[in-house]
């Protein structure tokens, strides 16, 4: 009997020290890794709002700053203003000036035209339940 528990004593202790040395192994191998890259040391440390509050200060100027007007050329001052171009529809053409599919559409008509039927707000809502993220990985 205390051959066994002898052999469970070593075993129990060999185990352990096994881990001690692993760990030790590892540890020394994350060192030498980390050695081999280089390191930056920075001596600016500016506070994060005040980075923010530099950044909207700056935007806030170029937009202050009136845009360069272009001057015109001496050369071209003598010059007569243009006829705008005539359309080549006329009258007697047979094809229309503009066609009814080019017209503006304003996209908010358009979207309480749509949402105007129970059929398509529920398209809609399953098609943003298709399209938008998980719900667990909703904020």
């Amino acid at each position: 009997m205390k051959g066994v528990t002898i052999i469970v004593i070593l075993s129990v202790v060999w185990s352990i020290i096994a881990s001690i040395i692993e760990k030790k192994k590892a540890a020394a191998k994350k060192a030498s890794t980390t050695e081999k890259q280089p390191t930056v040391q920075t001596e600016w440390k500016a506070n994060p709002a005040s980075v923010k509050v530099e950044s909207l200060r700056r935007r806030s100027r170029a937009a202050s700053i009136p845009p360069i007007e272009e001057k015109i050329p001496p050369t071209l001052k003598g010059w007569k203003e243009h006829t705008p171009i005539k359309p080549l529809h006329g009258t007697d053409c047979p094809l229309p000036a503009t066609p009814a599919s080019l017209k503006k559409v304003i996209p908010a008509v358009q979207l309480a035209k749509m949402l105007k039927n129970r059929r398509n707000i529920r398209t809609a809502i399953v098609l943003n339940e298709i399209l938008s993220k998980p719900v667990s990985q909703r904020a």
